[in-house]
């Protein structure tokens, strides 16, 4: 293998799993150091859903800082925002928390966070830019990106494998004034890696959570809310599989009313790097759940996609989602999609 190729190599594997990989290192003296790194991506989708069609163009921006108390414990804190270029209503704090990290006991941290579903979820998060996942809902208990996280994670070596352990809690929100699915109650979550190789790991996570009294009452939620996810990842210097498989016993579909049945989902992608620098991909992604009392399809369509990286901070990309949902309930997407852009890191 050439260096030329190890070059590109890395350059598309920190692109995919380490955004801020090119951050700029703003401070770094007296044990503090402070990082500022940031994505600007000019979309567009293309799509018979006029609500999907149009601009999608985005930047998110952040700063990780660190602060060496002593030898062996560390703070950090970590902010993102995100601002879109058609509406302003989009824009926010995607991350915002604050925490302390021992290399024997582990780190702490509270405020807006991922929640722990996300590490499992995350594995097939990673196409080129649709990610219309089955469980990512923003402000969702513990799926995707949420308030009121507090979160402990430790690294440890069980016959001698690698296995990462995280807890959540998640404290109730003060505002029943926020949309019914952006509310919870309290809640308790957990994940687990395990790295059987290098290249081969599987992760686990579970959650449950109360609902408000404004979600049982106003949108038939059930009082406790219960996630199990299951993943299976492989990823070699050329080619990352993975496969997740999602179920809760209540509020999955985005419409509030059909938020009091069991789903299920199943996820995979697979990416190769064909060359030093064009990557394609291809995905799957399935969630079912009973609607007025059938069975119904919510997300269903497979994906095809590429990268192509100019360089380490440059690439653009295509993805195309075919859709296998036809005369669906209202509010469920039926339409194909095409994205296409380009995107700059740093």
């Amino acid at each position: 293998m050439t260096l030329h190729y190890l070059r590109y190599y890395f350059i598309s594997i920190t692109l995919l799993f380490s955004p801020y990989s090119f951050a700029v290192n703003v401070l770094n003296q007296d044990g503090k150091s402070l990082d500022f790194y940031g994505t600007i991506i000019a979309r567009r989708f293309t799509s018979n859903n006029i609500k999907d069609d149009g601009d999608r163009s985005y930047l998110y921006f952040g700063l990780i800082g660190k602060h060496e108390l002593t030898h062996n414990w560390q703070t950090y804190a970590h902010w993102e925002y995100t601002v879109s270029a058609s509406d302003a209503s989009r824009n926010a704090t995607r991350l915002a928390f604050l925490g302390v990290d021992n290399p024997y006991w582990g780190s702490l941290d509270i405020g807006r966070n991922w929640g722990v579903l996300y590490d499992v979820t995350s594995i097939t998060d990673r196409s080129p830019l649709f990610r219309e996942m089955s469980y990512n809902y923003i402000d969702n208990f513990m799926r995707g990106r949420a308030l009121n996280l507090m979160t402990w994670r430790k690294k440890l070596s069980v016959f001698q494998q690698t296995v990462k352990l995280a807890m959540q809690y998640q404290f109730k929100s003060n505002n029943e004034n926020r949309a019914l699915r952006q509310q919870n109650g309290n809640g308790i979550g957990t994940s687990l890696s395990w790295f059987f190789t290098p290249k081969l790991s599987a992760i686990f996570a579970a959650s449950s959570s109360e609902t408000t009294f404004s979600q049982q009452q106003n949108a038939g939620y059930k009082k406790n809310i219960r996630t199990f996810a299951e993943g299976l990842k492989y990823q070699s210097k050329k080619l990352y599989l993975a496969t997740v498989f999602t179920q809760s016993n209540d509020a999955i579909n985005p419409q509030p009313r059909n938020n009091n049945t069991n789903a299920f989902s199943y996820e995979a992608l697979a990416k190769y790097m064909l060359t030093d620098k064009f990557q394609p991909s291809i995905g799957y992604t399935h969630l079912t759940q009973t609607i007025a009392g059938q069975r119904t399809r919510v997300l269903d369509y497979e994906e095809i996609g590429f990268s192509y990286y100019f360089n380490k901070n440059m690439q653009i990309f295509l993805d195309y989602k075919f859709n296998n949902i036809r005369n669906s309930p209202a509010g469920i997407d039926c339409a194909d999609k095409l994205d296409t852009g380009i995107s700059y890191h740093w």
